[in-house]
């Protein structure tokens, strides 16, 4: 379990890095680490004296430089947002599929059109609400997932002659995907951001652990007779945050 302290630290001129602190008490000691919408984030084991934090980002301060300019260095040109941040546009990578979104309409959550002026979304809230047009738009990519992926899964589990017990789509904040004991596959909606390779890898990947529940050698050779492609695939995955725009991942 984890403690988030959601609130920016400012700090002196001598140290330009804006942080956020976790208090963790599965942390053993004090470590950092840059996030794609979050930026640095300070993890403390319980009982940590925060007097110490400076000290920390002295020392580190070179790697800081070095992660935060390999994120700038991966960011993809930014798609059109309104002043609260809000999409004006939403594209799937996977499918290459591409939405203009429209605020304020007159009519119930959100409505999908699709006609002469092209595809579009249309919301009832209004765009000076951000976070219930966040909402409705949250809503409406868990059931685009839903729709997508689950056929999509069970086809890709009957080929590959896996069982699981159940697949499920939820917006998580990190996993990308999680197998439990009981065989249930959870698969996280931002999927739909990233490229068809990377969204197969990792279903793939969780289809293995119905298997392996762990990471051995005897998993990874199950992974890689069904993806021989999966190395590299697993390494575009460290920076698979990249696809998936700021307002999906923004904390509330």
């Amino acid at each position: 379990m984890a403690i988030t302290f959601s609130h920016r630290h400012s700090l002196p001129e001598s140290l330009p890095f804006p942080y956020t602190v976790k208090v963790s008490t599965r942390a053993k000691s004090a470590r950092l680490k840059m996030t794609p919408h979050g930026g640095l984030v300070v993890v403390l084991p319980e009982g940590f004296n925060k007097k110490h934090i400076p000290d920390l980002l002295h020392r580190y301060e070179a790697w800081i430089k070095k992660a935060a300019g390999r994120l700038d260095r991966h960011r993809p040109e930014p798609l059109p947002v309104t002043e609260n941040g809000l999409p004006c546009t939403i594209r799937f990578f996977h499918d290459d599929k591409e939405w203009s979104v429209v605020y304020n309409n007159k009519g119930r959550n959100v409505v999908d059109v699709d006609d002469a002026s092209g595809k579009r979304l249309l919301l009832s809230a209004d765009v000076e609400d951000a976070e219930c047009s966040r909402q409705q738009l949250l809503s409406w990519l868990k059931r685009q997932a839903a729709s997508h992926f689950i056929p999509l899964f069970e086809k890709l589990a009957t080929e590959h002659d896996f069982k699981y017990s159940m697949a499920l789509v939820r917006l998580q904040h990190s996993r990308w995907g999680s197998c439990s004991s009981g065989g249930i596959i959870t698969l996280n909606t931002k999927l739909l951001f990233l490229p068809d390779c990377l969204v197969r890898y990792i279903m793939i990947h969780e289809l293995c652990h119905t298997v392996h529940m762990n990471h051995s050698k005897a998993f990874w050779a199950l992974v890689s007779r069904h993806d021989p492609l999966w190395r590299s695939n697993n390494m575009e995955m460290k920076s698979a945050w990249k696809y998936v725009p700021p307002w999906v991942s923004v904390a509330h």
